[in-house]
């Protein structure tokens, strides 16, 4: 796991004459909708703090893998971070169970979950040496694929590029019965070229920005998982922001959380807007039919009791499968 060594913090920093840069890593592009957030964030904590916390964005996936930005994270080479539900779970590793596949099916079932175990995972998450200034709704992932998948059947006929951090993400899928090649996202057009890959998963909007709807021309409807990260600052750095002056902290979360929500009150117009792009493009759109569907949600059930406790956090797991039933149950 990556945990930062005190020590070193202690003898490191950005912090000069009153002022203080934080360097922060993002892996997503600069002209995407969540690089425009990021920088409208800067300029709020610069206007909050009178300038003395320069936030200083580090677009594009220029500082490496979570995995890199992690290690980056624990030196103070950068002082904060976007992460994904991968490199979350390095820090805690119940922040994965979120993520199961085909648990949590919906933007509401999200809300709901979220509203139930958000503080718990906060509070177990501040108590490394990191701080969550903002968990981030993505979106959910999809099925991108060369052919039309309707079923686990026919996806299980293709090789599925998957990110090659996300081993207990890989570990589900292989569990399931799928052919999983581990695969840089950014480099996959020869592998897809090749015909060395038929199908990946990922987020709508993020397939549109590097536009390989253009090589996988099918997207199956049914969301996969939510992608819920966060932006993650490292507790030396946050405690140096309070001895600027005790209100920032409280001033900074506040300030990136509200943009962080309003970002997600539009995210659902952003992936509708990428998909209408898309298949403007090209792409098309497969729907199975209610059968098909719970074929699905039917292959995750099988294997579930095989990755609790191992992949997935066995009491987090079951804490959700009970919110979920009573808000199914009641609507």
């Amino acid at each position: 796991m990556f945990f930062g060594n005190e020590n070193l913090f202690a003898q490191r920093g950005s912090a000069a004459a009153g002022t203080l840069e934080v360097k922060l890593a993002s892996p997503l592009p600069k002209e995407s909708p969540w690089g425009r957030t990021l920088d409208r964030i800067a300029s709020e904590w610069n206007r909050i703090t009178n300038g003395q916390v320069r936030l200083n964005i580090r677009h594009g996936g220029i500082e490496g893998s979570e995995g890199k930005m992690l290690i980056s994270l624990a030196s103070d080479t950068i002082q904060a971070g976007v992460f994904t539900p991968f490199g979350l779970s390095a820090i805690d590793r119940s922040i994965l169970t979120v993520s199961a596949p085909f648990l949590i099916r919906n933007e509401r079932e999200l809300d709901v979950v979220l509203r139930e175990i958000q503080g718990e995972l906060e509070r177990k998450f501040n108590n490394s040496n990191y701080f969550m200034l903002a968990w981030s709704k993505s979106g959910f992932v999809n099925i991108f694929s060369k052919d039309p998948v309707l079923t686990p059947d026919e996806l299980k006929r293709m090789r599925i590029a998957s990110n090659p951090e996300s081993a207990e993400m890989n570990t589900v899928f292989k569990t399931m019965g799928f052919q999983i090649v581990e695969a840089d996202w950014a480099n996959l057009a020869p592998k897809l070229n090749a015909n060395t890959i038929m199908a990946a998963y990922q987020q709508p909007a993020a397939v549109a920005a590097y536009q390989m709807h253009t090589l996988l021309k099918n997207m199956l409807s049914i969301n996969i998982a939510p992608v819920v990260g966060g932006i993650v600052i490292n507790q030396v750095t946050w405690r140096k922001i309070g001895n600027l002056d005790p209100r920032y902290q409280q001033q900074l979360v506040n300030a990136t959380r509200r943009i962080g929500d309003e970002f997600d009150a539009s995210l659902q117009k952003t992936v509708n807007d990428a998909i209408q792009t898309m298949t403007r493009g090209g792409l098309r759109v497969n729907t199975p039919t209610p059968a098909q569907e719970q074929l699905w949600y039917s292959e995750i059930e099988r294997v579930v009791p095989s990755l609790l406790g191992s992949v997935f956090d066995r009491d987090l797991y079951q804490r959700i499968v009970n919110t979920l039933t009573r808000f199914r149950g009641g609507r």
